[in-house]
């Protein structure tokens, strides 16, 4: 037996170093910018924290083995072990697999340009937030990591969600909770820049999880419109408000570009079987609502400029008909999008949602330019004078141009025109975050760890 075990006890050890290969692997391709996957890095670390707290949880075990235990005890460690081990390799399979999607030469333009949009659509209100005092410097976390799935949507899954929502096969160690975000991208739409303006919304739940937005809103929601829109319809707005929320982010962040891109998908889908009655248990708002309050988003920013996207998004929902309960809450869109944009928020220490992104106009001006560019090919306005262009306004320019209905070898062109001004833009050493991790985050990350049990439901 004690050959047998000294046989077991070194496999295991064996098979223990595999995993720390790996995520030094990432960490090296990181440090070393390979084919530009040092934008990563801050995420890498994070991510080799969380893992090396469950490697030490590994090599415990192994070295509690070699004491001088009974067979019953050993046989008890050795099982424990291999659910460990087992466990951890399912957690990283989710980040490995997202981070090596960027290993295929095909693949990381798109998921570069994808990842850059979400990356300053995060810090674009997390920076605000941060010189408001309201988040600490070392608590600013990294930024989400966008991965390619096979969905018919974008996908926000933020830090507080547990990875059965990356992955349906997960069991054992489904409710460990996510170190950094995450947005699922469909696959597909890696040809399409202009459907890129939808991270503004998915990065808008992430923006709403890390400063608690959405719960006093509800409130909000309550003071603001008690007395004008009736309780039965009240308690509807409140199932809808992370939903509206997100869209509130996305047309800051986004402007016309997210508000069309939208506001397209939600009219094709609108006269469905499925939409004819009004389901209460979807978080999101009927799309015959929700269009229109996206047009009263667009005006509430008061950029005149935004006025004929509103009108254009009006024109195109009015040629639909509309279920005849639709038309109380229609009355509604003005208090319900004065609440989300202006109501001050004890969350953002006393200021309003659109004070989050003040610069709506300077982000209009810019796509606009951007987008004659990208619909004739003339007249490039440059990526780095006077200071980089943003690249979330590249999906806002293109999505502009789609917009105008071009011919299937126009879309073509400002796809190619798009990817090429991406990759013009000058490159940050890293999506956001620094070089090294504060200790109380990288506290915070190894709890997480220690927070799992992966023998919780017996693997």
């Amino acid at each position: 037996m004690s050959t047998l075990r000294a046989r077991a006890t070194a496999e295991l050890q064996c098979r223990i170093d595999v995993l720390p290969r790996d995520v030094a692997r990432f960490e090296a391709a990181a440090a070393a910018n390979t084919r530009g996957f040092g934008i990563h890095k801050s995420q890498v670390l994070a991510l080799k924290i969380l893992m090396n707290e469950l490697i030490q949880r590994q090599r415990g075990i192994l070295e509690r083995l070699g004491a001088d235990l009974s067979d019953a005890d050993f046989a008890d460690g050795f099982g424990k072990l291999l659910v460990e081990i087992a466990g951890a390799h399912g957690v990283w399979n989710i980040f490995s697999q997202t981070l090596a999607q960027r290993e295929q030469p095909a693949l990381a333009p798109p998921l570069d340009a994808a990842d850059l949009v979400a990356a300053e659509c995060y810090q674009a209100c997390m920076n605000t937030a941060r010189n408001w005092g309201l988040v600490p410097r070392e608590g600013m976390r990294e930024p989400p990591l966008v991965c390619l799935e096979a969905h018919y949507g974008p996908v926000a899954v933020s830090r507080q969600n547990p990875l059965r929502a990356l992955r349906s096969s997960l069991r054992s160690y489904r409710d460990l909770r996510l170190p950094i975000p995450i947005v699922l991208l469909p696959a597909d739409q890696t040809e399409c820049a202009w459907l890129l303006v939808m991270l503004c919304h998915e990065v808008g739940h992430n923006v709403d999880q890390d400063l608690a937005l959405s719960s006093e809103l509800t409130r909000a929601l309550l003071l603001g419109t008690d007395g004008e829109i009736p309780s039965d319809r009240q308690e509807i707005w409140f199932g809808w408000t992370r939903e509206i929320l997100a869209d509130a982010i996305g047309v800051l962040l986004g402007n016309a570009g997210f508000a069309l891109a939208l506001a397209s998908l939600q009219l094709v889908l609108a006269p469905g079987s499925q939409q004819g009655e009004l389901d209460r248990r979807d978080p999101h708002p009927h799309p015959m609502i929700r269009v229109p309050l996206l047009a009263a988003l667009l005006r509430r920013l008061g950029v005149a400029a935004l006025a004929g996207a509103a009108d254009q998004i009006e024109q195109d929902w009015r040629a639909l008909p509309a279920p005849a309960w639709v038309a109380p809450f229609l009355g509604d869109l003005g208090a319900i999008a004065g609440t989300f944009l202006e109501r001050k928020l004890d969350a953002l220490g006393g200021r309003a949602l659109r004070e989050l992104h003040p610069d709506v106009a300077a982000d209009v001006k810019r796509a606009d330019a951007l987008a004659r560019f990208l619909r004739s090919g003339e007249l490039r306005p440059a990526p780095d004078k006077p200071s980089y262009f943003p690249y979330r306004l590249v999906p806002v320019a293109a999505q502009l141009v789609v917009a105008s209905a071009p011919s299937p070898v126009e879309l073509g062109a400002v796809q190619r025109r798009s990817m090429e001004f991406f990759a013009a833009i000058p490159r940050p050493p890293m999506l956001a975050g620094a070089a090294s991790l504060s200790p109380q985050r990288a506290a915070s990350y190894a709890r997480i760890a220690r927070s799992v049990d992966f023998a919780g439901d017996g693997g």
